[in-house]
Formats: C-alpha cells, sequence, structure tokens
C-alpha cells in the first residue's frame, strides 16, 4: 500500500513539474519613435510569475536575450525602451535605416518553468546622423 502511495504522489510531482507558466496579457505591442522601440504590455492575471525576459529578432528571425523585467502582479502595466534598435540602410535613401524587428516575452515562474507571449513586429526607422552616432559610441564600448 505505501508503495502504490509513493508511485502516485510521485507521478503527481512530475506530472505538475512540466506545466508553462500561465500568464494572461490583455495587450503586447512595439512602437519606434525613430530613436528607440517601446514595448508595452499589461497582464490580466500572473500567478508565480517571477520575470519577463524580453527578447529580439531581426531579419535572421534568430529571437535574443535583451532585457530582463521584474514581474508586479496582476493587472499591472510594463513599458521598455529598447536604445539598441539601430540598423543598417535600405534602399536608396541613405539618410535612413530600415529594420524589422520582431519581439516576444519569455515569461518564467518560482518553479523556473516558462512560457512566450505571441510576437510583435515594429519597423524601427533610424536617421542617418542617430545610426552614425550609435556607431562611434559601439566603437568605444
Amino acid at each position: 500500500m505505501r508503495r502504490l502511495a509513493l508511485i502516485i504522489g510521485i507521478l503527481a510531482v512530475t506530472s505538475v513539474a512540466g506545466v508553462a507558466v500561465q500568464v494572461t496579457l490583455q495587450y503586447f505591442q512595439a512602437k519606434s519613435n525613430g530613436t528607440s522601440v517601446s514595448l508595452e504590455w499589461k497582464s490580466n492575471n500572473e500567478p508565480d510569475l517571477v520575470q519577463y525576459e524580453i527578447e529580439r529578432a531581426g531579419e535572421d528571425n534568430a529571437f535574443r536575450y535583451i532585457a530582463t523585467v521584474q514581474a508586479k502582479g496582476n493587472n499591472q502595466s510594463y513599458t521598455y525602451r529598447d536604445d539598441e534598435a539601430f540598423g543598417k540602410r535600405d534602399g536608396n535613401d541613405g539618410s535612413v535605416a530600415r529594420n524589422y524587428f520582431t519581439y516576444r516575452l519569455k515569461m518564467i515562474g518560482a518553479d523556473q518553468n516558462t512560457s512566450y507571449s505571441n510576437t510583435v513586429g515594429v519597423t524601427h526607422n533610424v536617421s542617418g546622423i542617430k545610426r552614425t552616432w550609435g556607431m562611434i559610441k559601439e566603437m568605444f564600448r
């Protein structure tokens, strides 16, 4: 009888351990203002959520970690400004860089289980002056 109870207990723990974080977002959006990309989202429900990791993909569609935002609790609004969204020239207009970025949120729970938000895309246009200044700063980092 003890063995049966032990087996049932082990099965219950292993079946719960693989559950993804259950976070409900009201919205997740990205906007470019020419100097940075602003991400905004609002949660309805975030039980046991510890943090959001923001990931960005460029033209290669490979998502890369860019920042962490700590969870605040249910029904909260969040913002993050991506100042590193600089691009290369596109088309004939050399004074403007155009890049299309895709963002997503990796949601991490207290038990280290994760889930992902839907993706949002934004075309980020950067003036040549801003892009050049960003490249100069990057050389000295």
